[in-house]
């Protein structure tokens, strides 16, 4: 008995989607694609449209440390450190540091006070005298007339420390007072306006046009006596 085999044709499968999934499938798409612009404009706007529109934030420290004496000397380092607590990178357009020789009397004397609201009583050691022993101020690059070329870039977290030796006479004073004034801006901005303003008692205090800047300032006390 013969058996004729016939060979299988091929068959065509069509597979029909209704509306509603192709609706479906054409959202899903669509809200991955969303996602990603959203994550990509997400750290965009927090790693760099953010931190580059919040003003500069600067914390200026200044310290005064004993490097050595002897007998007719004192030898003392002053540090001055910038410390950028802010997201992005600063420069600093101006600062200045002044440091004051402190005098007190040898024996106490009674102060009183009387005001609106105000009354007070000390028995303290006075201040004889107070007396300017350096000032040093600088205008760098991003402020008007400024020396060119000269900037001090802090990146985000950074510190830059800057330090100077300096030598007394020994006896000459009981304390030295020093004051760091520093002017911060955005890295590139130039021509901002800062002006010299004479402190009572000598040193310089740097004023800023409030426009574009701001000054922030940090002091410290060192007492000579310390055997």
């Amino acid at each position: 008995m013969n058996e004729r085999l016939n060979p299988r044709e091929p068959r065509a499968i069509r597979v029909i989607e209704d509306r509603w999934t192709t609706i479906r499938h054409v959202v899903e798409a669509l809200a991955i694609i969303a996602a990603g612009v959203w994550a990509f404009y997400t750290f965009f706007y927090q790693e760099k449209l953010k931190p580059a529109a919040e003003p500069p934030a600067l914390a200026p420290s200044i310290s005064i440390s004993r490097l050595g004496r002897d007998a007719g000397r004192d030898i003392l380092k002053i540090s001055v450190a910038y410390h950028n607590t802010g997201k992005t990178e600063i420069d600093l357009a101006a600062d200045a540091v002044n440091l004051w020789g402190v005098r007190f009397a040898s024996n106490d004397k009674p102060q009183r006070e009387n005001g609106t609201g105000t009354r007070s009583y000390l028995l303290t050691v006075p201040v004889v005298s107070r007396r300017l022993i350096a000032s040093i101020t600088e205008l760098r690059a991003a402020a008007r007339g400024g020396r060119p070329g000269f900037q001090n870039v802090i990146e985000p977290g950074a510190t830059t420390t800057i330090s100077n030796v300096i030598a007394l006479r020994r006896g000459q004073y009981d304390l030295i007072h020093a004051q760091i004034i520093a002017v911060p801006v955005k890295l590139h901005e130039t021509g901002v306006r800062v002006d010299f303003v004479p402190e009572k008692g000598g040193g310089t205090f740097l004023r800023p046009d409030p426009a574009r800047a701001f000054e922030d300032d940090n002091d410290a006390d060192f007492a000579l006596t310390q055997r």
